[in-house]
């Protein structure tokens, strides 16, 4: 029996983290502005002048957005584009024969795999070997050397596999 690697539960998990993340993102730049807006609105073009201070909240601001982009959203909206491909992608199906779990691990479109190495039907330069990445948020697959596999994939991304 086809074991799936991904449900429909877990995309939705992944676009709800992403919208309490949106919000708490937008709430905190409301704040900023509106602390932006104050300050700009105490200049009495007088004694009080506050470029300085605005200037430090705008770069606040900014360091914030970027920062909180790059390390809170951007690697679910990664995730979630791995998602919706494995799950509603176009998918291939192949039988191999497992080789070796290699070592290393590839950060392929913000999302980070293992390599499996796999021998398949050898190509037209007699390679047998086949590359397909194991998510690395998921547990340690099953596999020992010399097991047949039937792989369900996209790309190179496995999304199922059954142990013949």
């Amino acid at each position: 029996m086809m074991r799936e690697l991904y449900s429909e539960q877990d995309l939705q998990n992944i676009q709800g983290q992403l919208k309490k993340r949106g919000i708490i993102m937008l709430i905190v730049s409301i704040l900023f502005i509106g602390l932006l807006v104050a300050t700009l609105l105490s200049d009495n073009h007088r004694e009080n002048r506050p470029e300085a201070l605005a200037t430090v909240i705008t770069m606040l601001l900014g360091f914030f957005l970027i920062f909180s982009w790059d390390l809170f959203i951007r690697p679910l909206r990664c995730y979630r584009k791995h998602l919706q491909a494995a799950l509603h992608g176009r998918g291939h199906e192949v039988t191999v024969e497992f080789s070796r779990d290699d070592a290393s691990s590839s950060v392929v479109d913000g999302v980070t795999f293992r390599d499996l190495i796999f021998l398949g039907d050898a190509d037209k330069h007699g390679d047998r070997d086949r590359l397909f990445y194991w998510d690395a948020q998921l547990d340690t697959p099953p596999f020992k050397k010399g097991d047949r596999v039937l792989v369900r994939y996209y790309d190179r991304f496995m999304t199922g596999y059954q142990i013949l």
